[in-house]
């Protein structure tokens, strides 16, 4: 942090252009610096602090280094380092200015701009002090990745997320159902047009992964101790419904399925549902008994940690 000595207030603003030179060094300067102090203290306690002091600042300095700082008002500590430098009352202080003192104050903060900032008030600019942000997104070299599911990829999210930066979207095959992807695709290849985005798609394929199927109505709460039907799907309308969990017939599922024997933990939804096999009617059916139970939803993943299943990885 600066302290006060180490400005020569005289020698600095010397450097100041001819016109506000002369307007700053000349006795109507003094006025017009006390008549700005007095709108900003109503109660003629004269001593500002704070948020007062510093409008009583912005508007009593010349209008080019006003401007130059509320441009950029935000990153700066010019407020902070002025006033706690002419106090000299540290950042535990509580830094006020005396309306005697406030003229001083206000060429004390001009000669510190210039002390820190450079010769003139053109070096407020960012540009000079800090990175300006980049806000054409094609130059940027780290992609943005979205992963679009149900919660998302509706026409006007998918229009959002591509103005937001998105560059590749991720597609979670595991969500999918029938005919998702045939209606999202288009969506963002219609919007990457239109808003002139280069925007890519990432199909994310999993590995094997089990999970039931499909509710035939609301979830279907298990209860501790009952004995459920648990199978490979005999018809496309054979979904889960109280007293039977389902899977969709696929070539990992059948063999899950085939797997299980009596005595073997079945897991669902992270485990926070357990069922345990009690008997197997055949290799796509089994009696099961409720260990833990839930509520059971749609597609969630069934987990089988103590059977070597015969499926490709």
């Amino acid at each position: 942090m600066y302290a006060r000595e180490d400005v020569n207030v005289g020698k600095v603003l010397q450097r100041l252009p001819k016109s506000i030179r002369e307007k700053v060094l000349a006795d109507a300067f003094l006025d017009q610096c006390w008549t700005v102090f007095k709108k900003h203290d109503p109660f003629g306690r004269e001593k500002l602090e704070g948020q007062n002091l510093w409008k009583a600042l912005l508007e009593a300095l010349p209008e080019n280094f006003r401007k130059a700082i509320l441009s950029n008002q935000y990153g700066w500590s010019l407020q902070q380092d002025s006033v706690y430098a002419f106090t000299n009352c540290g950042r535990a202080g509580e830094p006020s200015v005396s309306l005697i003192k406030f003229p001083e104050y206000v060429k004390f903060t001009l000669a510190l701009i210039m002390h820190k900032y450079g010769a003139n008030a053109k070096v407020l600019d960012c540009k000079m002090a800090l990175k300006p942000q980049e806000m054409d997104h094609s130059m940027r070299k780290t992609k943005v990745v979205a992963s679009l599911g149900p919660a998302s990829w509706s026409e006007e999210m998918i229009q959002k997320m591509i103005e937001a930066g998105t560059d590749i979207f991720r597609l979670n095959c595991s969500h999918r159902r029938g005919g998702d992807f045939e209606r999202v695709y288009p969506l963002i290849r219609k919007y990457a047009r239109i808003l002139g985005k280069r925007v890519e798609c990432l199909g994310d394929l999993q590995g094997p992964k089990f999970r039931v199927g499909e509710l035939a109505g609301e979830p279907v709460p298990l209860i501790e101790g009952e004995i459920l039907e648990f199978g490979i799907c005999k018809t496309d309308d054979d979904h889960i419904r109280p007293g039977r969990i389902t899977m969709k017939s696929t070539i990992e599922q059948r063999a899950l399925v085939k797997a299980a024997k009596p005595g073997i933990d079945l897991l669902i939804e992270d485990g926070l549902m357990k069922v345990n096999v009690v008997e197997k009617l055949s290799d796509t059916e089994l009696k099961v008994k409720v260990i833990r139970g839930g509520k059971l939803k749609a597609r969630k993943g069934v987990n089988v940690p103590d059977v070597e299943i015969d499926c490709a990885a």
